[in-house]
């Protein structure tokens, strides 16, 4: 897989563009070729086992937690903060999954890189090392974007992408966002790492409304985490051609959620990514800006849950005859809903709308992987094929055929 460096300007690395830090970097003592394991902790029994530790993947460490057991998911932070930003979706999640979350480097418990590196590779790494085969991966803000590099590099690796205020790799971004970012940052030239805190803390794209608990989060883990204020990932490699030109191979159901108050250019990369991912949906959520999880961790945690249940659920194997004998035209009210074969499952249309994937779980049931839909055929006393239900949301609604 090709990479190409100098161009991951992502919205984490574009705020936090400084000019570039002189910080002491102590070298590894031997050189490494590959990748080593430092030791991990078991820091809670049963269920709930917790384990942490770091992962030397090629000239960096980094750190890595997961929790509980089941199905995969992979939780990848934004630009701002490190893998704390899950702390209150991480929990519930792991009732049923095995959730990992880690730090990328230069951010939180990880260490600086100091020489090329690729984050879909290191990711990459770190799931073999943990013996993932697949898992659901969810990313915010740049992080998003990692997950949607990683679904290009290794297709084969992904459920499903869950993405939050995502940003796109190869997109560019406007004036008053790159403007913004500085604005932001300018107390940094002065090594006011206090007032940068307060500057993103109180940031209006970020969280919507006070929300005091959120915005306290990021102005105290700024703090803490002073000395990666100053990280710049020159080092860091992309892939080329960039992810915005190579979005149609994303094969991955794909389900973007936005907040309302966040960035203009957030929402148009979140348009981008939805016209160029077929099976993909976008959300809007209500009084929410660009860290969900730090503002409404419960909705998000149980949108997540349900994306993750239908992504799981193994289609059943039909015949492409009784595919066929489903598909055609069928109406409810003025609305006509078109399917046609695809693969193992069927693809519907209404008029100019995007297409959208309906999997069997029988015979006579089908079920969409990005939103709550699912439809059911019905017959009449022959045995033919009359029309179809669709259940939506907790409503339903009648489609006869023609």
């Amino acid at each position: 897989m090709a990479f190409e460096p100098g161009k991951s300007r992502c919205y984490g690395s574009i705020v936090f563009r400084f000019a570039r830090a002189k910080v002491a970097l102590s070298l590894c003592a031997a050189s490494v070729f590959g990748y080593g394991v430092l030791a991990a902790e078991a820091d809670s029994p049963g269920t709930d086992k917790q384990t942490s530790g770091y992962l030397d993947v090629g000239g960096s460490r980094i750190y890595y937690e997961t929790r509980g057991s089941g199905p995969a998911i992979i939780l990848l932070h934004d630009g701002l903060l490190h893998a704390v930003t899950w702390d209150e979706v991480w929990e519930p999640l792991a009732t049923w999954h095995q959730v990992i979350r880690c730090d990328r480097r230069g951010y939180g418990r990880s260490e600086l890189p100091i020489r090329s590196y690729s984050s879909a590779e290191d990711l990459r790494k770190l799931v073999t090392y943990l013996k993932v085969r697949h898992a659901m991966i969810v990313g915010s803000s740049s992080g998003g974007a990692l997950a949607i590099d990683f679904a290009i590099a290794h297709p084969e690796m992904v459920d499903g992408l869950f993405l939050i205020g995502p940003v796109l790799h190869g997109l560019p971004y406007t004036a008053y966002f790159l403007e913004r970012g500085n604005r932001n940052n300018e107390p940094m030239q002065r090594d006011d790492v206090r007032a940068v805190a307060k500057n993103w803390s109180e940031d209006r794209f970020l969280i919507a409304g006070p929300n005091e608990g959120a915005r306290r989060k990021i102005y105290e883990q700024l703090v803490a985490n002073s000395e990666k204020l100053k990280f710049d990932n020159h080092f860091e490699q992309s892939l080329s051609p960039p992810a915005s030109k190579r979005l149609s191979e994303v094969k991955a159901p794909t389900l973007i959620v936005a907040g309302e108050a966040d960035i203009a250019d957030v929402h148009a990369h979140c348009g981008a990514i939805n016209a160029g991912i077929r099976e993909s949906v976008r959300l809007v959520m209500k009084e929410a800006g660009h860290l969900i999880q730090l503002e409404k961790p419960k909705e998000l945690a149980r949108k997540l849950e349900d994306f993750a249940e239908r992504c799981e659920r193994k289609p059943a194997n039909l015949p492409t005859a009784v595919l066929r004998s489903l598909a055609g035209h069928y109406k409810s009210a003025d609305t006509i809903l078109s399917l046609a074969v695809e693969g193992n499952h069927l693809v519907g249309r209404i008029g100019g709308a995007d297409s959208r994937f309906f999997y069997p779980e029988s015979r006579s049931k089908f079920y969409s992987r990005v939103q709550e839909t699912d439809i059911e055929f019905q017959q009449d006393a022959t045995g033919n094929v009359s029309g179809l239900v669709m259940y939506q949301a907790g409503t339903s609604n009648n489609w006869h055929r023609l």
